[in-house]
């Protein structure tokens, strides 16, 4: 297996938590529809490449963050996103998901 179809999937995933996580920053008087969105379409990647190279923790989060959301705790969201961004975002994020997940 090679990381090569792999890198946009995360470059994919990144850009749905980011989105996902701005909206939730900045939307005080929205239901966070888009939000909402990005995190779908994040979980779906999520299912559609399990062998995506990103830490588990990672994963975890953006699962639970779309479980808050959908429950209505934006508050529990954000923090999991914050969580599933920092992980992501991580130096060696791939390295560590080999070595780990």
């Amino acid at each position: 297996m090679t990381a090569v179809p792999h890198s946009s999937t995360e470059a994919a995933l990144r850009d749905a938590v980011d989105t996902a996580l701005i909206d939730l920053l900045t939307a005080q008087h929205n239901p966070a529809d888009r939000a909402h969105r990005e995190l779908a379409r994040a979980v779906g990647l999520l299912d559609q490449h399990p062998h995506i190279e990103i830490p588990a923790d990672a994963a975890n989060a953006v699962r639970t963050a779309a479980d808050r959301l959908a429950e209505g705790s934006r508050d529990d969201a954000r923090t999991a996103l914050v969580a599933a961004r920092s992980q992501l975002a991580a130096p060696g994020s791939r390295l560590n998901a080999r070595n780990t997940g």
